[in-house]
Formats: C-alpha cells, sequence, structure tokens
C-alpha cells in the first residue's frame, strides 16, 4: 500500500512510545512531559462557566479578541516584546500545533531548517513533514546542553531559512543564558532568517532568568502556551506571537483548513489565568519541582558521567557514557522504571537518558533512586 512520500522519514514519537510503556502497575513513571499538578480552580471554573453559559461554538480562527489582547499585553509586560498587538497573536490547540503551522507556513521542500542538537522528538519530525533539510547544531553533555562556540560556529557556517530555539529546553532543562541568545540572534539577523523560540518551559526556571529572543529580533515568532505553567496539558491551548501579520495570516491559513479554532468554553477559561491568585498557585508548583529537582539531583550524584543540575523545566537528561541508551532504558524499565533515552533526541543524546520529575513524588523519587542504581551496578 502506498502512502505520501513525505511520511517516509516521520517516525513515532519516542516520548509517547515510552510514556505508554511505562504505565504498567508498579512502574515509577519519570517519561510524562507534564506535572502532576491540577489546573488552578479558577481556570477551571472559567470553563465551566463558559460551558453553562452557552461559550459551545466556533471562535475566531485566531482565538477570541479577549485572549489575544490578554496575550499581547502580557507578551509586551513580561517579555518585553514591542509592536505586539491582537493582531500579531495566533491561538492554537496546543503550542504543538503552532509550530507546526510555523515550520509549514515557511519551510517548503530543501529549506533548511537548524535546530539544536538534541532537541524535543516532534521538532524534527515536524520538519519532515514539511520536507525541510535540517542543520544539527551540536550541544555537549560537558557543557551542560548550553550552546558553545562549536554550536555558534556550525550556524555561522549554515545557510538555514529558520532557526528553532527551546529554552528552558526539553529535554535537557538547560536554561540559555541572556549573552547566548544574543549571539544567537546576531547570526540570525546577518542571515535575515526566520528564528522560531518555542518558551512554552518560560515559567518554570529556578536559577537564572528567562530573556526572549523576540524582545530584540522581529522575525521571531514566540511560541508558548498554557499545558506546562497552567497544567493544562490536556487543554490543548497554545499560542504565538510575531510583529510580522503576513506570518501570522499564513499560519490562520492553515489553522483555518486544519484545526478550525482552539477549543471556545478553553479559551474563556484561559482567561483566568492572568489572575494573582492564578500565579500565587504557579509559583508553589515551581517551589515544588524545585524539591524534586534537588532530591535527584543528590541522589543521583556520582551515578553518572558528569554532574546534571539543570536550571529550568522538569527535565534531567544525565550522560551515562558509552552506552547503549535504548537497552538501558528496556533495562531500567523492567526494574520499575521508565524513562525515556536519549537517542530519539538527536545523536549529541546518545549514551543519556531523560529522566522526567514533574509527575512523581519526593518519596517515588527516592524508591527509583534505588532502583536506577540497582540497575547500574
Amino acid at each position: 500500500m502506498e502512502f505520501a512520500t513525505r511520511l517516509s522519514n516521520v517516525e513515532e514519537s519516542a516520548t509517547f512510545k515510552y510514556s505508554s510503556l511505562a504505565k504498567k502497575e508498579g512502574i515509577i513513571n519519570l517519561t510524562i512531559g507534564r506535572t502532576n499538578f491540577t489546573t488552578p480552580r479558577l481556570i477551571t471554573r472559567a470553563a465551566v462557566s463558559a460551558l453553562e453559559n452557552g461559550r459551545v461554538h466556533y471562535t475566531p480562527t485566531r482565538g477570541i479578541p479577549e485572549l489575544r489582547e490578554m496575550l499581547a499585553k502580557k507578551l509586551k509586560r513580561e517579555n518585553n516584546i514591542p509592536d505586539i498587538g491582537p493582531d500579531n497573536i495566533l491561538v492554537s490547540a496546543g503550542a504543538k500545533q503552532i509550530i507546526f503551522e510555523a515550520v509549514m507556513a515557511l519551510i517548503g521542500k530543501g529549506d533548511k531548517v537548524a535546530m539544536p542538537n538534541p532537541s524535543w522528538v516532534s521538532y524534527e519530525q515536524i520538519v519532515n513533514l514539511a520536507e525541510g533539510e535540517i542543520i544539527w547544531l551540536p550541544l555537549k553533555h560537558e557543557n551542560d546542553f548550553i550552546p558553545d562556540e562549536e554550536f555558534l560556529s556550525a550556524l555561522e557556517n549554515s545557510s538555514p531559512k529558520l532557526i528553532m530555539l527551546n529554552s528552558p529546553n526539553n529535554p535537557t532543562g538547560a536554561v540559555y543564558p541572556e549573552k547566548i541568545i544574543r549571539e544567537i540572534v546576531d547570526i540570525a539577523e546577518r542571515k535575515d532568517c526566520w528564528l522560531l523560540f518555542d518558551e512554552i518551559y518560560e515559567k518554570i526556571i529556578y536559577e537564572g532568568k528567562h530573556f526572549s529572543a523576540g524582545s530584540i529580533y522581529p522575525k521571531t515568532i514566540t511560541v508558548n502556551g498554557f499545558s506546562k505553567e497552567f497544567s493544562m496539558t490536556g487543554w490543548r491551548l497554545g499560542y504565538c506571537a510575531c510583529p510580522n501579520p503576513d506570518l501570522i495570516e499564513k499560519m490562520n491559513l492553515i489553522q483555518s483548513q486544519t484545526v478550525s479554532c482552539a477549543t471556545s468554553f478553553v479559551q474563556y477559561g484561559a482567561l483566568a489565568a492572568f489572575k494573582e491568585e492564578v500565579a500565587e498557585e504557579r509559583d508553589r508548583m515551581i517551589t515544588e519541582l524545585k524539591e524534586r529537582r534537588d532530591r535527584f539531583v543528590k541522589g543521583m550524584n556520582g551515578l553518572f558521567e558528569t554532574k546534571v543540575n539543570p536550571a529550568g523545566a522538569f527535565y534531567l537528561f544525565p550522560h551515562l557514557g558509552d552506552i547503549d541508551d535504548l537497552a538501558m532504558a528496556d533495562k531500567l524499565l523492567s526494574n520499575g522504571v521508565g524513562l525515556i533515552p536519549g537517542s530519539p533526541f538527536g545523536s549529541q543524546g546518545k549514551g543519556c537518558l531523560r529522566i522526567s520529575y514533574g509527575a512523581v513524588s519526593l518519596d517515588e523519587i527516592d524508591v527509583a533512586l534505588e532502583r536506577i542504581k540497582a540497575t547500574l551496578a
């Protein structure tokens, strides 16, 4: 049976594959790209109220005006991104859909896209769907997966139409310093290429400070969403902003012919996310996530080749050395610990494991550490 050739290079999501395997009874699941916190009650109540008041029909394809207005104000106030109004915002069914639309709007067959190696697994597959060509920018575990001179040199010596970045980062938890982002932007500006900056973990930072490339480079597509910060993964609500109205229009064209619009009552529920009470609840979540990170980091000391202490997100990406990470992930799974091997995130992920502490308790972390130690012994 013949299918479209664009699917020939597209692979199954490794994160969903291993997450499914880790759902068996007795396995401590460290695969999940979400937290186990509930959505703040104010948001839930606002969504229920929207349902009860008949907000159940199509919305404008770009998103309801009230939400786009709030997002424009947020991006100006918190991210210092200029020239952003409601017409520069596109709301969609999750940040992944937004990234898909941006890539499909910009990338055609043979167009080059530069991205870090390792990267979140879906970036590569979305570019493959668009039939683009990937330029890998190497990151090293010895440098905590922060872009260095080799990364910048690889970018300087390439000719991408689009650069894709993600900070705080999945899978590494790295937070890119402002200095590095400015150097990347300088190269992008000289090459006059687009920059997609995925900021979905923007608020989940324990040390350091987030810096938005869109604050200094107008050809930036700033991508964000509600899933991580507000524990709304299943709600499917993301957005992007770009000063260039033509790009938003083209992305909206794709949206109008695919998902049509984000779910109506979810958008109305998200209006409550900007309240102070919700921010306080989010901050308590981040405090607890930091406790989990610290417990893992302390317990893993001496277990792996390099010490890890990522500044953001809720992932650890330790390097075990010259080992088969796929086989190790399978071995750990058989010993009661589910996690993701590093290789699916890129060749620089070989020998690494992605550990998510977003949805486990401190007690579960202690048990997981004992099982990991026993497996590695």
